[in-house]
């Protein structure tokens, strides 16, 4: 962290890969053409991992699209710092179910701080580019957890009740697409993946209800009745 935890003014968390150490590592991977996915939870961990990236740019003129640069989790981030993934090609790797067990402890450690934790709303109106998951086997792999958590920003128990920071709220449109032409984006896959679209691979799911039309504090306990993957039906309820 940038400052200490509000509760122990001597402890700023731990820097598990200093950034000279990191920038040595993204030079080396630079060089094999890799792209690299980094771990950082903490304004000050954000900050330093997206000084390091910016200076291995992914974008290029070759015929073979280099991955993107990924920032695994971005929990919270200094609003100086929140253009910034977008402005060098950063994906926001995030996990919207995360902020339902955390909430609480993030008001307590890091105060009014906590304002950009978990902040989908102000990096996709800084246009940056995301990615959805679930961090499993840590949490839950069911994205329509995922989807209430990033719309409602409520806990499994409906609370705070209003959201916590609603103003960081998505749509369910905007979540969709987090879990499924973000992941596409970051893998290189989205001219096959991430959407039904005409020459994609037919990956189609069949809910139990229209989660645009119901409340999204309902969304969690929407069931998946039928998987489709590249045209195969592989999973049916």
């Amino acid at each position: 962290m940038l400052e200490p935890y509000e509760d122990d003014p001597d402890n700023r968390g731990i820097s598990v890969t200093p950034a000279d150490d990191l920038r040595q590592l993204a030079r080396r991977a630079d060089e094999a053409g890799f792209s690299l996915a980094v771990h950082a939870i903490g304004d000050c961990a954000i900050r330093d991992v997206v000084d390091v990236l910016s200076e291995f740019p992914r974008a290029d003129s070759s015929s073979t699209p280099k991955l993107p640069h990924l920032i695994e989790h971005v929990q919270v981030i200094h609003p100086d710092d929140l253009p910034r993934l977008s402005r060098y090609g950063i994906v926001a790797s995030m996990q919207p179910v995360h902020l339902m067990s955390d909430w609480r402890t993030a008001d307590r450690v890091w105060g009014q701080r906590a304002r950009y934790a978990y902040a989908f709303r102000s990096l996709l109106d800084c246009g940056t580019r995301m990615s959805f998951g679930s961090d499993a086997p840590y949490e839950s792999l069911n994205p329509m957890e995922g989807i209430y958590a990033a719309t409602t920003r409520r806990d499994r128990h409906g609370e705070p009740g209003a959201g916590w920071y609603p103003e960081e709220q998505i749509s369910v449109a905007e979540a969709i697409h987090g879990y499924t032409m973000g992941p596409a984006y970051a893998t290189g896959r989205q001219q096959v993946q991430g959407s039904i679209t005409p020459g994609k691979w037919a990956d189609i799911i069949m809910l139990s209800r229209d989660i645009f039309e119901i409340p999204s504090a309902e969304i969690a306990n929407v069931e998946v009745l039928l998987t489709i993957f590249d045209g195969q039906v592989i999973y049916q309820k």
